[in-house]
């Protein structure tokens, strides 16, 4: 036992240090952070700083996204809780997102013979783009937008 002591007083020197470091590295980030956008006045800095890590989120979505029905529906459940903390101004884009997900789910869904669920997904994206106020929502216009995203966006 007398021979273990002095390892464990090591263990527990090298923990406090972790730790400490740990805490410095936090502290030095919030400071740092307070300091971000330092030229706007305070409300101006923290929108801009909360819209950002909004499309950050709604960014990172996007890579995620692979040419499945559940991955489209994983994905809207995701843009679900971004839009959820998003910021008021920010629901347009998010909105234009799940109709573009629903597009393309629709498409998948109308190719996988599935024509019930690709219907309600239809219309689910023209309900949506309807209210972004989008001047063409038929059958054809939501279809080519499904086809764009998913040439452009999946992984074919």
């Amino acid at each position: 036992m007398k021979r273990a002591l002095p390892y464990f007083a090591f263990l527990i020197f090298l923990g406090c240090g972790y730790l400490g470091y740990f805490g410095a590295v936090r502290i030095a980030y919030r400071h740092k952070q307070s300091t971000w956008f330092s030229s706007l006045e305070k409300q101006d800095a923290e929108r801009l700083r909360q819209n950002s890590q909004t499309l950050l989120a709604l960014g990172l979505s996007n890579l995620l996204i692979q040419n499945t029905p559940s991955a489209l529906q994983n994905n809207l459940r995701s843009l679900a809780q971004i839009r959820s903390t998003a910021r008021q101004e920010l629901w347009p884009i998010i909105d234009l997102r799940f109709a573009e997900d629903y597009a393309m789910m629709a498409r998948l869904e109308q190719r996988a013979d599935n024509l019930e669920a690709a219907a309600a997904h239809q219309e689910a994206a023209k309900d949506l783009l309807r209210s972004l106020g989008w001047p063409d929502i038929s059958d054809k216009a939501v279809a080519d937008l499904a086809d764009g995203q998913l040439r452009t966006r999946l992984k074919q």
